[in-house]
């Protein structure tokens, strides 16, 4: 014999359908049942990455990082006939910090050309050398992969190669123009993305956008116009890094 179904089981298998989703709105139902499967899901991420991340606080590391990648010089400097395109660069990075922070010093080399655009005088090559301050801080994981922030900031040596150059005047000796180092301040910031391998080396890539100020002198007419305008490049780099915990 079956049993009757009362009021009271009616109401509470209605109560089990709406927290369901079930009725007569399938809409609700289905943005209800996504909800459910995306907090889950967060919750699944998050647990493993809280863990690990209560366990970083504890750990002091220091670490040592190779890089090579690409720097690229921003479009203005191209109304001043230096090279644009991207061009090789290294250079090597020491850190020290504690769980997701680091702080350390970082040495970046590159270099392009400008066309000077004289019958008979080489074009200089222009070699770009920068020790700065770094501070990364990681922003998320997500199984191994980790997002990391960075700042940096330091001095940018500018260096034209070869220094002095004969300019020919078209009667009488010729003229030695110097083109003289210049040292300027330089900082960015950017983003990272690493890949442990195995337990004491990462392997990353990352992008900067970094700042500089030149002094430029440039005719307009008979008039000479002196300016300080604020330029910059694009580095693309890739790094190895052995770290070492304590």
């Amino acid at each position: 014999m079956t049993t009757p179904r009362t009021d009271a089981r009616r109401r509470k298998r209605i109560g089990y359908d709406r927290a369901l989703g079930r009725g007569r709105h399938p809409h609700v139902a289905a943005w209800r049942r996504t909800a459910l499967a995306a907090l889950v899901a967060v919750q699944a991420l998050a647990g493993p990455a809280a863990a690990a991340g209560a366990d970083d606080r504890a750990k002091r590391h220091v670490s040592f990082g190779v890089l090579a990648g690409s720097a690229q010089p921003v479009r203005a400097l191209a109304d001043y006939q230096w090279d644009v395109r991207p061009h090789a660069a290294w250079g090597a990075e020491v850190l020290a910090g504690s769980g997701p922070w680091s702080v350390g010093v970082r040495g970046w080399r590159s270099g392009t050309t400008q066309g000077l655009g004289l019958a008979g005088v080489p074009d200089p090559a222009v070699r770009t050398t920068s020790f700065e301050l770094v501070s990364r801080a990681r922003l998320a994981r997500w199984r191994n992969v980790e997002l990391e922030a960075l700042a940096s900031g330091g001095r940018l040596a500018v260096v034209w190669e070869p220094g002095q150059l004969l300019v020919d005047t078209g009667g009488g000796s010729p003229v030695t123009v110097t083109l003289s180092a210049v040292h300027e301040w330089v900082a960015g910031t950017g983003v990272t993305l690493g890949l442990p391998l195995g337990r004491d080396w990462k392997w990353s890539i990352e992008t900067e956008r970094r700042w500089y100020a030149l002094d430029t002198a440039h005719r307009d007419g008979a008039t000479v116009v002196l300016a300080r305008p604020t330029f910059g490049d694009w580095d693309a780099r890739t790094a190895l890094t052995r770290r070492w915990d304590w």
